[in-house]
């Protein structure tokens, strides 16, 4: 057994002994020693049609498995390209490690050919980035950035490899001694402001002491829950079941509590529901879990919740404090929190008190009753019924396709819903449906989309194809950049630039060009057809065109409150 290997065969063999099954990547000459290497491996590339889609590839295994994504890449434009998807990444904190190419150090700092100054660019987009100019700590970062990806807040780093130190050769190291020190060990921080201009560290117990104190003295409290939850929806869920104190979620937060649970008042925000966001103002303590107070979740910062005491608990230190100041706050992972708040006493003690307030609920029953009259809502629902497997996953792209399906779908639990939020990138959904459905087999996979964001990576049919994925893409036809004609409608005055097509592809033609089953679809019919085209291995479109003048509602304008929302549809 020989007692050197290159870098590369260093790299292959540490994402194999990691488990890593699939990588999606683009080659070019500055990385073509690596790829050599993982001809070699037992390890799947997935080549896609452009960088971009490499990195929402990635995405999409990272989101449906939880583990890290790996993408490779060549220098210069490989890079350039891929930042956007790896700028979704860090915001909705998805584990990704990236191997990029570079020119040989001999060569750095020339204006080489395809030479970009990656570190520079890239290092506000990730969590981490290392460029390697002594082969022999590629050991040592490889074990800290993998970790690195998974620890606290989960996120991308970033490996940049000049092409002559790929093979360079190094000692064996020990994959079975892998880096076992965690890097950011979470010790619980938390800070009360009882008066609020001081605070104290205090422990876990009396930070349950002060928690308690505060809903039982609360007439009416609120959960605000976000993707930083998700993993918890079974302990939340029986949180708000033994306490019965209501929960409103994020965008990310969807299916952590069931649709039909009378204490989900549902999806807050721009485009959440009327009960949620009037909560949202009648409530007088909010518990925060696993969110950021995202602009499009609270509206105006300055009138959220005016009437509230607020906990806010989340896994990283800078979010606390940084939209909203807390009265209570916790640094700590929930799942390490929730068992302590499911303890018999605490739950005693908060039920006993008696804070649910009478009034409250029923006025939220009251806003519940106002109708949701959309025909969007009869077309989701309608698709639902026909997705039957429970199993499957929905994605969207971003637009008003990606606000009905929130609004709407009944989602049975948090990982069946995958979508970009913080970033809201058009062209994620097809490449990372690729992803998921690489990582998920035997699942179906149906991807939401519009005829703007389909076309920002339509590239990555090819790839969708070559793989032959079970991934049902779902095209909402309306010819306009939707969301955008509605802020102009709203806000505008009806001046529609830049927001309609004029030229309009022929997707039953492209279908086919690209070897993919196609079928038009109108609500109600051909439902037969619609079935067995879902229930047909392979990729598939069906086309359903809407009218360009449906908007969605409710819809809260920039710098409102959430209870400043815009209920009737516009004319056009």
């Amino acid at each position: 057994m020989p007692n050197e290997i290159t870098v590369s065969q260093c790299i292959i063999q540490f994402l194999e002994f990691k488990g890593i099954q699939s990588i999606a990547g683009v080659p070019g000459g500055t990385i073509l020693p690596l790829y050599e290497c993982l001809a070699a491996s037992n390890i799947k590339h997935v080549l896609a049609r452009h960088e971009q889609g490499a990195g929402f590839i990635a995405q999409g295994m990272a989101r449906s498995s939880g583990n890290v994504g790996v993408v490779f890449v060549s220098s210069g434009p490989g890079v350039a390209n891929l930042i956007t998807a790896i700028a979704d990444a860090d915001r909705d904190s998805i584990p990704l490690l990236i191997f990029s190419g570079q020119v040989p150090l001999s060569l750095k700092g020339t204006d080489a050919f395809q030479e970009l100054d990656t570190e520079s660019i890239v290092k506000t987009l990730v969590k981490k980035v290392y460029f390697i100019e002594d082969p022999n700590r590629i050991p040592m970062v490889l074990n800290e950035a993998y970790d690195l990806a998974l620890e606290g807040k989960k996120g991308p780093v970033w490996i940049d490899l000049p092409k002559d130190i790929q093979t360079k050769l190094i000692s064996v190291p020990d994959l079975s001694c892998a880096h076992q020190e965690s890097i950011g060990s979470i010790n619980p921080i938390i800070q009360w402001y009882p008066d609020g201009d001081h605070n104290q560290t205090q422990t876990l117990e009396n930070f349950c002491f002060e928690f308690t104190h505060l809903v039982k003295n609360s007439k009416f409290p609120l959960l605000y829950v976000g993707g930083g939850a998700r993993k918890q929806c079974k302990q939340l869920r029986e949180f708000v079941k033994r306490t019965q104190i209501p929960a409103v979620t994020t965008l990310m937060g969807l299916g952590i509590f069931e649709k039909d649970d009378p204490m989900n008042l549902g999806m807050m925000g721009m485009h959440g529901t009327i009960a949620a966001n009037e909560a949202l103002g009648l409530c007088d303590l909010l518990i925060a879990m696993g969110v950021r107070f995202d602009d499009r979740a609270i509206g105006n910062k300055d009138t959220f919740c005016p009437n509230a005491n607020i906990i806010h608990i989340d896994i990283t230190a800078n979010e606390i404090g940084k939209i909203k100041q807390p009265d209570l706050s916790l640094q700590i992972d929930i799942s390490v929190l929730l068992p302590y708040l499911l303890e018999d006493k605490l739950i005693d003690e908060i039920t006993k008190a008696g804070c649910k307030n009478e009034e409250s609920f029923s006025q939220i029953e009251k806003w519940k009753q106002i109708p949701e009259i959309h025909p969007a809502k009869d077309l989701i629902l309608s698709l639902a019924t026909t997705i039957e497997n429970h199993d499957h996953f929905i994605l969207t792209d971003v637009g008003q396709h990606q606000m009905w399906v929130a609004q709407y779908y009944p989602f049975s639990k948090p990982s069946q819903w995958i979508t970009s939020g913080g970033q809201g990138t058009m062209g994620f959904g097809l490449p990372a449906s690729i992803g998921v459905s690489l990582a998920n087999p035997n699942a179906p996979v149906y991807c939401f989309t519009g005829d703007g964001s389909i076309m920002m990576n339509l590239q990555e049919l090819a790839t969708l194809r070559e793989q032959n994925l079970n991934v049902k893409i779902i095209l909402l036809n309306n010819r306009h950049l939707g969301l955008v004609k509605q802020q102009q409608d709203l806000f505008y005055g009806n001046v529609y630039s830049g927001s309609e097509f004029h030229f309009h592809p022929n997707f039953s033609m492209l279908s086919e060009s690209f070897g993919i089953s196609y079928l038009l679809w109108e609500k109600d019919q051909n439902n037969e057809m619609l079935e067995s085209l879902f229930n047909s291995e392979g990729p598939a479109i069906v086309e359903i065109n809407i009218p360009s003048d449906w908007g969605v509602y409710p819809f809260v304008p920039g710098g409102k409150s959430n209870q400043e929302y815009i209920l009737d549809l516009v004319n056009t």
